[in-house]
């Protein structure tokens, strides 16, 4: 109800006869967006009338902002099948993500327009989107760790593969400071490892609603998403993972894998970007077991059904990860 409550403490705005004249010359299926973007723009300017000389300015700056008559009539078409318009500089930023991701992404910025009250996705509201991804650096130095707690911290990442042992370690160090510190502990040693890793986690439900979004994401990726989901809501204190939150959660980590890829330069899908991980990222750097696994994936998929041994991702399960982060199936 809170877009109803909304229009109704809306100020009117009085439009007078000449720019009512004036709105005539505007195309039929165009009037109706020109007339609620202008009101919009003069609640936002605290204007409580339209005159012909602001209604040209506005609609001058509306079709600068969707790229000009044929951008402009492409919005009105949106808007008149009920979705989103998106300016042409919103687009043009749209662009820079990575192919595969852009249909989810572009799906988050018009859920957050919506959310804001926006009637349109501009720039400004999509670079408030990119931010989702951004990493809260820590205002504290990291915590000294002991020889003890280093030994054990490479026995509880060595399953985790070669190509993501920087982000596990890094990510599981600070969550495990993050703990410590709540703990009032000022160095990691083995009893704090035993008393934050092996203490029992507390159990996180999930609403129905939430429960059955999970169920509808593809096997491959849900017990992974699950896990990052209930980690996540520990870290905030939930008790109950709802629709709502798991909303934030996606949205936020698909923010998050859109910067790690384009900080790598890559707007396809592809394997290339292990390489380029093996070149830049210092960990992996002359790593053997990296390089022979990212050997086996790609030999692998010379011949989609050879499954070297240890296991890789399939050309099929590929296709499915593919049609997942393109937003056509859903989360």
């Amino acid at each position: 109800m809170p877009d109803i409550e909304q229009q109704i403490n809306e100020p009117e705005i009085v439009w007078t006869a000449e720019a009512l004249k004036r709105m005539e010359r505007a195309p039929v299926f165009l009037r109706g967006m020109v007339k609620r973007l202008a009101e919009k723009k003069a609640r936002e300017l605290g204007y409580s009338e339209i005159t012909e000389e602001i209604l040209t300015q506005f609609k001058g700056q509306m079709m600068g902002k969707m790229g000009g008559q044929a951008g402009f009539e492409e919005a009105a078409g949106a808007m008149a099948a009920g979705r989103l318009p998106w300016t042409a500089e919103a687009k043009a930023r749209l662009e820079t993500v990575p192919e595969f991701m852009r249909s989810m992404i572009k799906q988050i910025a018009e859920e957050a327009a919506r959310e804001r009250g926006h009637m349109e996705v501009n720039v400004e509201l999509f670079k408030k989107v990119e931010t989702l991804g951004d990493e809260k650096s820590p205002d504290t130095a990291p915590l000294p760790w002991t020889a003890g707690a280093q030994a054990r911290l490479q026995q509880k990442i060595a399953s985790a593969p070669a190509i993501a042992m920087d982000f596990v370690t890094d990510m599981l160090k600070r969550d495990t400071e993050e703990l410590a510190r709540e703990q009032g502990r000022t160095v990691i040693d083995e009893e704090a490892l035993k008393a934050i890793w092996d203490a029992p986690q507390t159990t996180i439900t999930w609403s129905d609603e939430a429960w059955k979004r999970l169920l509808t994401s593809p096997d491959f990726v849900r017990s992974g998403i699950r896990k990052a989901a209930e980690r996540r809501a520990r870290k905030l204190g939930l008790r109950e993972i709802d629709s709502e939150h798991l909303t934030v959660f996606r949205n936020e980590a698909m923010m998050k894998a859109v910067k790690r890829i384009r900080a790598f330069g890559y707007q396809e899908l592809t394997f290339d970007a292990f390489e380029t991980a093996l070149q830049k990222t210092k960990r992996l750097q002359g790593n053997e077991q990296a390089e022979k696994r990212l050997q086996e994936i790609r030999q692998h998929f010379k011949d989609p059904h050879t499954k070297p041994e240890g296991g890789t991702l399939g050309a099929e399960l590929m296709g499915r990860f593919r049609r997942y982060l393109k937003g056509e199936e859903k989360l």
